[in-house]
């Protein structure tokens, strides 16, 4: 079986928030994606602990004043910048919050219940680059094997590099038999699922955990899957492991009123 990067990787590779300079040996991208066109509901976060160091990741808006997004970029962080607005990293719009939720029942073992919530401190005005997606209706349980779904994220331009992309990167994925999934990552089902590209080979790599996993249910674009596992070399032949929003749909809403 295949290891999954944990909470140690994750420890020794925070930087300094000033610089937030990426390790030398950090993959934290979409790789193989072609650039994206406006995804609204995408959030750009960094997350920060209480000695002032942190790292990055992704997350969706899901109303004006919440981000949902994996437990693993919120547990043992103290404060949150979410960058919305924009496919253009130096245009995203910042905010600032200090409040946000893990899944009481989040292992960073095995990346159980790996879903959470930042609370944003003022409600985002809604505009055509800034929008919230829908989530999966309760009871409905998405996706299904073989649909093919988008991520998308901030990253690097090359495997080896060390400057981010300036503008987002989008990947497409489907989704492969839970048979598969469990002989890679230590999932729990139906909870998560796993997802590749085996054309272009587009995959999500550290600094792209939370992002969304986004299927067009019924024609509207929909938020089904939140990236949590991926293998250590983040590589393009390994399939992604998600988080399936279906299961958290009424925990959501207790906590975020959708």
């Amino acid at each position: 079986m295949k290891s999954f990067i944990g909470f140690s990787f994750i420890a020794a590779a925070i930087c300094s928030v000033a610089t937030l300079e990426i390790p030398p040996n950090g993959s934290s991208r979409i790789v193989n994606g072609p650039y994206a066109v406006n995804a609204p509901y995408n959030a750009y976060i960094t997350y920060i602990d209480s000695a002032q160091t942190g790292f990055f990741g992704g997350g969706s808006l899901i109303s004006d004043r919440h981000v949902l997004t994996a437990a693993l970029n919120i547990a043992g962080y103290v404060r949150w910048e979410v960058g919305l607005g924009s496919t253009v990293f130096g245009q995203l719009t910042k905010q600032i919050s200090t409040q946000a939720i893990a899944h009481p029942s989040f292992n960073m073992a095995n990346r159980a219940n790996d879903i959470g919530i930042i609370i944003l401190p003022s409600p985002v005005l809604f505009t055509e680059l800034v929008q919230p997606i829908q989530l999966p209706l309760l009871g409905r349980t998405l996706p299904y094997e073989n649909e093919e779904g988008m991520i998308v994220g901030f990253g690097f331009n090359t495997v080896n590099g060390q400057d981010r992309s300036d503008y987002l990167k989008v990947g497409y994925q489907r989704v492969i038999a839970d048979s598969r999934c469990v002989g890679i990552y230590q999932i729990t089902l139906p909870n998560h699922f796993c997802a590749e590209d085996a054309l272009q080979r587009s995959n999500v790599c550290n600094g792209d955990l939370g992002a969304a996993f986004v299927v067009p249910e019924r024609g509207v674009k929909t938020l089904v899957g939140i990236a949590s596992l991926i293998t250590h070399n983040c590589d393009s032949v390994n399939p992604t492991g998600y988080t399936r929003v279906s299961p958290y749909r009424q925990w959501i809403r207790d906590n975020a009123g959708v």
